[in-house]
């Protein structure tokens, strides 16, 4: 410290040396340290290995803790220091650099006093790669949106969201026009689409009293078809003959919407045959492995009680495993 201009701290006068390592003012005589030592006990971290355990290896606190001599209040709140410091360090994801991306979405539900919170869930794929790379989840109050959404999108990397050409999504409204907003090719997942129409499938052959057993069966097969064929005139027979069906009774309003939607929203559902070099997934089924990865290691564990400690936890454990193979559509024509 130069002495000659420097002001104390206290009185904003001169200061002048007092001793070796000290300084005083010129003012109050008060001292001080030029190089203070850390004050209180030396503090007890937790090795990165336990977090690896938790979140790798499928191990609890409760486990751990038999091994050591220690209370598990004790050893909850170590582990919770070692856990908010983790989280507090930028992220350490990779995104596939220079080339287009495709950017995968889904979101998962919680409650928490009676209610609504949403953890949204985003990856990045390359085009031509097999593993997305999962971003730092965000969690909002309140129900799913396409508000919400925005927010999340907007919280992508600008370098990464310039890259980003198509997107992989439910069919949430608003998605579409958020994906038009962007300028971004939307691919509809297929899985949910599929699931809706078999529950409707069973329930018509478990009860005998539900009208329209044969038009459902009739109806899903149709759909599942229009999903796989070429563009062509086999594909404008299959949807002339969904048009069909949704004008007459086919067993429920609900279905006849299902088919209206569908039809309105069919180019969104095969879009991976629309563009076929951007090899995109059909499904959200890769969003849906981590979010049934994430809720197995809340279960476990106890620890999703508060929005905050849920963010923690689910920001600690995509670091760690950020990866998760995603193919695209294998095209298998059916002619």
């Amino acid at each position: 410290m130069n002495t000659k201009h420097a002001k104390s701290p206290c009185c904003r006068t001169l200061i002048r040396k007092f001793g070796k390592r000290r300084r005083q003012c010129c003012s109050c005589k008060r001292t001080w340290t030029i190089r203070p030592k850390k004050r209180g006990r030396s503090r007890i971290r937790i090795s990165s290995k336990i977090l690896k355990q938790i979140f790798l290896q499928g191990l609890t606190l409760q486990h751990l803790v038999q091994r050591r001599s220690l209370q598990l209040p004790n050893f909850r709140y170590r582990f919770r220091q070692a856990l908010q410091q983790f989280v507090a360090r930028p992220a350490p994801q990779k995104i596939p650099s220079h080339c287009r991306l495709i950017l995968l979405v889904d979101g998962l539900w919680f409650n928490f006093k009676n209610e609504p919170w949403v953890l949204y869930l985003t990856a990045l794929r390359s085009c031509g790669g097999k593993r997305a790379v999962f971003l730092d989840p965000i969690l909002l109050p309140g129900r799913e949106g396409a508000l919400k959404w925005k927010q999340v999108f907007d919280a992508i990397p600008l370098e990464a969201q310039n890259r980003i050409c198509a997107l992989v999504a439910d069919n949430l409204q608003g998605m579409k026009l958020l994906a038009k907003y962007h300028r971004w090719i939307l691919q509809l997942c297929q899985f949910h689409l599929i699931l809706k129409l078999q529950v409707h499938r069973v329930r018509s052959r478990q009860r005998r009293a539900l009208k329209g057993g044969q038009s459902r069966e009739k109806i899903y097969r149709l759909i599942c078809q229009s999903l796989e064929v070429q563009e062509g005139p086999k594909l404008d027979a299959l949807l002339c003959e969904l048009t069909q069906l949704a004008r007459l009774f086919c067993g429920t309003q609900r279905i006849q919407a299902v088919i209206r939607d569908f039809l309105i929203s069919i180019k969104y559902y095969r879009a991976y045959a629309l563009h076929p070099k951007l090899n995109l997934p059909t499904t959200t089924n890769t969003m849906e492995s981590m979010g049934s990865v994430i809720r197995n290691l809340l279960h476990r564990n106890h620890c999703a009680s508060t929005p905050k400690a849920l963010i923690q936890w689910t920001t600690a454990f995509i670091r760690m495993r950020p990866e998760i193979i995603c193919n695209g559509k294998n095209i298998n024509r059916i002619d």
